[in-house]
């Protein structure tokens, strides 16, 4: 097993156990003690859990936000699921804005059956994706900003805000770290203030959330839940959720809906 591999393993455990030993870690793992540290080590290094003595804790509320490479590697067949739902929310010839987040840049190559695009994106690997695309009609813009460390993304409202006012964006696609019947949250404040800017700007906004992200919440409230005219995620939420949502003129789209 690579490291990366290992690494979203130890975090897909802690993630269900919050504290374990290193003994037994490394019993599931099939590694030795000392590869073991070397993983826990960068999974600390990256603010993701917290070595303890004899063991490791999962940092479940951090101002730092999470790798790209663990938000990338982490729920896929979910995230898939969800942007194949979204991508029936995109026409030709619609301006849209798609944030930096890992399940939005699954919904990038869904893109190919759609023409005359202009995509604005604050995602450093969700511009690569675009422009590896072969369709000479979608133009891509990535807002300027900050590059911010191990999230693969680009900050700063004060360059961004300027710059996307020269925009007429119809949709404006998000993920976030967590959501609650409250609102919607991340755990950066860099990034809930690229959201809020064009949460104000865009003519409709959606949010695409995996199961895991319910009853979550963060240091940084992007928006309350009715700033989003749609949730769409990859099962059917809660009873109190779905009710909320009805209540706020929020349209939920799940798998078996």
């Amino acid at each position: 097993m690579i490291q990366e591999e290992r690494m979203t393993d130890i975090l897909n455990i802690l993630k269900k156990r919050k504290k374990i030993s290193n003994d037994e870690l490394a019993s599931i793992l099939y590694c030795s003690p000392s590869t073991l540290r070397r993983d826990l080590i960068k999974l600390e290094n990256q603010k993701l859990i917290r070595r303890v003595v004899g063991g490791s804790v999962l940092n479940i509320a951090s101002t730092n936000e999470p790798s790209f490479y663990y938000r990338e590697t982490n729920q896929i067949p979910e995230k898939k699921m969800i942007c194949e739902l979204a991508k029936d929310f995109i026409g030709d010839g619609m301006c849209i804005f798609v944030d930096s987040s890992s399940t939005v840049q699954q919904l990038i190559p869904l893109l190919e059956t759609v023409s005359n695009l202009v995509i604005l994106t604050n995602g450093l690997r969700v511009a690569l994706s675009i422009s590896d695309m072969n369709d000479e009609s979608i133009k891509a813009f990535l807002i300027g900003g900050e590059i911010k460390r191990n999230s693969s993304s680009v900050v700063g409202t004060d360059f961004s805000k300027s710059f996307t006012e020269q925009f007429n964006i119809d949709l404006a696609i998000f993920s976030c770290r967590g959501i609650d019947q409250k609102g919607v949250y991340e755990a950066s404040l860099s990034q809930a203030q690229i959201k809020q800017n064009f949460l104000k700007t865009a003519q409709k906004s959606i949010l695409l959330v995996d199961d895991t992200k319910f009853d979550s919440t963060h240091f940084f409230k992007v928006a309350d839940l009715d700033k989003f005219s749609n949730v769409i995620t990859n099962k059917k939420p809660d009873d109190s959720y779905l009710e909320t949502f009805e209540e706020k003129g929020i349209e939920c789209f799940y798998e078996d809906k």
